[in-house]
């Protein structure tokens, strides 16, 4: 690992749709916390991942609980002894999968939030292997802002008496509750919250903000805690100019990209701004930007409103498979 810790066995939880074939597959990436299904919405007949005409390559973060993580690796590696993990290091433990399964190529790698992490990171550790990747809400590098943003959700979980330094014996909820309550203003956008959106949803909707935080603060209590650590600083230490060869420098990584990059952040996202990921796309030679509008912040990026699946579907749909006004394929 980049650390320089040796694990001596690693699990990467995986599945394949589709039929496998000599064709380069599409690789999905997930985000903080999730599965296989955070990508739900896209996959499926005529939506953009269709594993009747394509096969796709599902990989699940280290750090999950599925994959290894803190909660299921054996000692001397377990709980709060798992080592720190890099978006890089998952990106190579994805392609040492690739390799085992005799894949040299990819058409493209499709991630949303820490798998728009992981999806730049291909396109810049390896060049020659990526057609395409599409990142939605998520960028080349964690800003300051976002890394405050994470730093102050990590010392939500340190506070609770009974994290113990992570070596606690039952589960943290206080550190866990006060996790989520901090989190909820940013992970919708102010409008989501004035308009009432969030009347919409059984899991969001009530009466009076205690009503409302009764229902939020829980969101994480079936989660292990070293693990959602885990992610934390796997998510704040990104950084594709890290990457070996490229010396630290943000614009030499991203004009080494070789494959076509479609960006897709959201205009009200907290997370990863407009701009920002604007200035980072304007430095690879074959990339460009969508901007969703959406009033459902960083949370649209996993297709809880009906408007920003079929958005994101089409705009990922069109960006795989060009086709001209005469119908053809470009």
């Amino acid at each position: 690992m980049e650390s320089g810790v040796v694990l001596p066995n690693v699990n990467l939880a995986y599945r394949i749709s589709g039929t496998p074939s000599s064709q380069p597959p599409i690789v999905t990436c997930t985000a903080f916390a999730q599965s296989y299904y955070d990508l739900a919405y896209l996959r499926g007949a005529k939506l953009a991942l269709d594993a009747k005409k394509n096969w796709i390559i599902h990989t699940e973060l280290l750090g999950n609980g599925r994959s290894s993580s803190p909660s299921n690796t054996s000692p001397p590696f377990n709980g709060a002894n798992f080592p720190a993990v890099t978006i890089r290091d998952n990106v190579n433990l994805q392609a040492a999968l690739l390799n085992h399964l005799g894949v040299n190529r990819i058409r493209a790698v499709v991630g949303a939030s820490m798998g728009g992490q992981q999806a730049i990171q291909w396109a810049v550790s390896y060049p020659d292997r990526v057609e395409n990747a599409v990142v939605i809400a998520g960028s080349c590098r964690a800003t300051w802002h976002v890394r405050l943003f994470l730093n102050s959700l990590v010392t939500c979980i340190r506070s609770d008496p009974a994290f113990q330094e992570g070596n606690y014996t039952e589960p943290p909820l206080l550190g866990l509750s006060r996790m989520s309550e901090a989190w909820a203003p940013w992970a919708f956008s102010p409008e989501f919250y004035s308009l009432q959106v969030y009347q919409r949803y059984p899991d969001t909707q009530a009466n009076s903000l205690d009503e409302f935080l009764a229902k939020w603060r829980t969101r994480y209590h079936e989660k292990d805690a070293n693990d959602l650590l885990c992610h934390f600083q796997t998510w704040a230490n990104h950084d594709v100019s890290f990457t070996p060869g490229m010396d630290g420098c943000l614009e030499k990584a991203l004009k080494s990209i070789k494959a076509k990059v479609l960006f897709l952040p959201i205009r009200t996202d907290a997370y990863f701004a407009v701009a920002d990921v604007t200035a980072e796309a304007a430095l690879i030679p074959h990339a460009q930007v969508m901007v969703l509008n959406s009033v459902y912040g960083h949370a649209a990026a996993f297709g809880r409103d009906k408007n920003d699946r079929t958005q994101l579907n089409q705009a990922i749909a069109q960006f795989l498979n060009p086709v001209s006004e005469q119908g053809k394929t470009e």
